[in-house]
């Protein structure tokens, strides 16, 4: 075997040796959220749902919102609290869950899915964000960044599991006074009016019953269900969403393998050349 022979092959094997190291490390996971409420109930905006280190803490209760949150919470828009999360975990990873028919939210009743494409050889954990709908500035999130570990230390999907969120995963963000001034979702409301909040992140705080007044309108041309809607009441029996994480069909064919190929193809382009010379 001469020394050009030898490195092909060497070059073959070392991209299947590639190959498998990346396929055991590689995942496809969808996420699924379901709106579980009936008609009249509450909506969220389009679910911001992250894939991260364990450094991305997007809030503290008691604490005070930073302003990729406030604006989360007061208009669902993720921009700047994606920004923030890149800036703590530069290989972070991000999904924006919204309606595939109508507006963007989520509304009763609908499912919307997404895929992450993730090759990772470490720990990766999951946190979900969106604005409860309507509200000024509600939201739901998982206060504990590291409560959800979707792959353990050496990079291994941890399995499916099923994530119920509840009226105890619903926070007042403190950046907005509740009411029907500012308030987003809802016909005649200004959501650029910013009447000023509590200060703090709190739990607890029921929508305001201006939202609830005879005729105030969904965006949707809805109306909202009183008797739908309480989360303070028994907040971990109020049913709102189930997020599911499940693994879904490897992912194509990884990078190193065109090389492999590339590699194996020469070779036996060199053997063939070899028997016919």
């Amino acid at each position: 075997m001469n020394f050009v022979t030898r490195n092909l092959l060497a070059l073959a094997i070392t991209g299947v040796g590639a190959t498998v190291a990346l396929t055991a490390q590689a995942a496809s996971i969808q996420i699924t959220v379901t709106n579980n409420q009936a008609a009249g109930g509450l909506s969220i905006t389009p679910l911001y749902a992250a894939l991260h280190n364990g450094n991305f803490d997007a809030f503290d209760l008691g604490g005070t919102a930073s302003p990729g949150l406030e604006l989360l919470a007061e208009t669902g828009m993720p921009p700047v609290i994606a920004a923030e999360r890149r800036a703590i975990d530069p290989n972070s990873q991000a999904l924006f869950l919204e309606s595939p028919s109508g507006p963007p939210p989520v509304q009763p009743g609908e499912s919307v899915s997404g895929i992450f494409e993730v090759n990772t050889p470490s720990a990766l954990f999951f946190t979900f964000l969106s604005m409860l709908l309507p509200s000024n500035d509600h939201f739901i999130g998982n206060d504990n960044a590291r409560e959800f570990q979707i792959f353990d230390d050496n990079g291994n999907f941890t399995g499916n599991r099923t994530i119920n969120v509840t009226g105890a995963d619903i926070y007042d963000a403190g950046t907005e006074a509740n009411g029907f001034e500012g308030a987003a979702f809802v016909q005649g409301a200004d959501i650029d009016d910013s009447p000023t909040g509590e200060g703090s992140i709190q739990q607890g705080i029921p929508l305001s019953d201006e939202l609830l007044a005879s005729g105030v309108l969904l965006a949707t041309g809805g109306t909202l269900n009183d008797g739908l809607i309480d989360f303070t009441s028994n907040p971990s029996a109020f049913n709102l969403l189930t997020i599911e994480i499940s693994e879904v069909a490897p992912v194509p064919l990884p990078a190193s393998a065109p090389l492999m190929l590339a590699a194996l193809g020469l070779l036996g382009w060199r053997v063939r050349r070899k028997t016919v010379s």
